[in-house]
């Protein structure tokens, strides 16, 4: 049995028994006592089609907010957000894989470049940008923040502030957890896993 074969059966032993996994350690999360239910929204995706709160639904999720034109958050947390899936995808067959979902929170910038921005890093994940009033609402419900930089009515090249932890979406709509960058990713999709298999044993 070859050593990532071995690390997995582990893994996977110590999860089916309820143990905390040493593989866990070190990852900040914090896990909701309830989960937290996420009010409807409507946005669309980076092929222009809607992209609602039944759009979360059935699955698991990953949501992360940021912006296309941000220099090392946002590209640094969503190619770390693949390498946590690429470890998940060892655990879980491909229909239980969490979707991961960047909120483009900067529409005016975010809009055109969206579909390639997200490509970039993996084709599977999902950019969803919108109108101001339901990306603030989603915004919201993942109790995230965000604040759009300008010095004037013509700038540019402003900043945007903005949270960086990623809500971890149940298959009914609803915030289980929210984890901090950076991510360890054998030991998040750890994490990760373990959530998924309390809610789910099957």
């Amino acid at each position: 049995m070859g050593v990532p074969m071995l690390k997995r059966t582990v893994l996977l032993v110590l999860l089916a028994f309820g143990a905390p996994p040493a593989f866990a350690e070190g990852v900040k999360g914090v896990i909701l006592d309830e989960p937290s239910p996420i009010a409807p929204f409507t946005l669309v995706d980076q092929a222009g089609e809607p992209f609602t709160l039944e759009q979360l639904k059935g699955r698991w999720s990953l949501i992360f907010l940021g912006f296309t034109h941000c220099p090392d958050v946002c590209p640094f947390t969503l190619a770390n957000l693949g390498a946590v899936r690429g470890e998940l995808s060892q655990l879980v067959t491909p229909e239980k894989l969490p979707q991961i979902v960047f909120l483009a929170v900067d529409p005016d910038r975010d809009r055109a470049v969206l579909a390639d921005y997200v490509a970039h890093f993996d084709l599977a994940f999902v950019g969803v940008t919108g109108d101001r009033r339901d990306i603030d609402g989603l915004t919201t419900s993942l109790d995230g923040y965000y604040s759009l930089k300008k010095r004037g009515e013509h700038d540019k090249a402003y900043d945007v502030v903005h949270s960086a932890a990623v809500a971890f979406v149940t298959p009914e709509g609803s915030i289980r957890a929210k984890i901090t960058p950076p991510f360890q990713p054998y030991n998040t999709a750890a994490y990760l896993y373990r959530l998924m298999r309390e809610a789910d044993p099957d």
